[in-house]
C-alpha cells in the first residue's frame, strides 16, 4: 500500500527509485484526481537517474490538444 499526506490541500506521496548502480533516491509527488497509473517527472530526473526510454504516446490534454509523450521504463520500490 502507497501513504502519503495532504498538505495544502494536495495529496502528496514519495516514491523510492532503485537505480541501475543499486542506490535509491525519493521523490515526492502530487497526486492528480484523474491519476491514470503514469507518473511524470522532469526531463532532468529521468537523465540523472538514467531511466531507459521506451516509446512515445499521446495525451490528450484539458484543453483537448493531443501531445507525444515519451515513456521510460523505472524501478520502484
Amino acid at each position: 500500500m502507497i501513504t502519503g499526506i495532504v498538505t495544502d490541500r494536495h495529496a502528496t506521496v514519495a516514491l523510492t527509485f532503485l537505480l541501475r548502480n543499486g542506490s535509491s533516491i525519493p521523490i515526492e509527488f502530487v497526486i492528480d484526481t484523474g491519476f491514470t497509473g503514469e507518473l511524470c517527472l522532469p526531463s532532468e530526473a529521468v537523465s540523472l537517474m538514467g531511466l531507459t526510454f521506451r516509446h512515445d504516446t499521446s495525451a490528450n490534454l484539458a484543453d483537448n490538444t493531443e501531445v507525444l509523450l515519451p515513456i521510460y521504463e523505472a524501478t520502484i520500490l
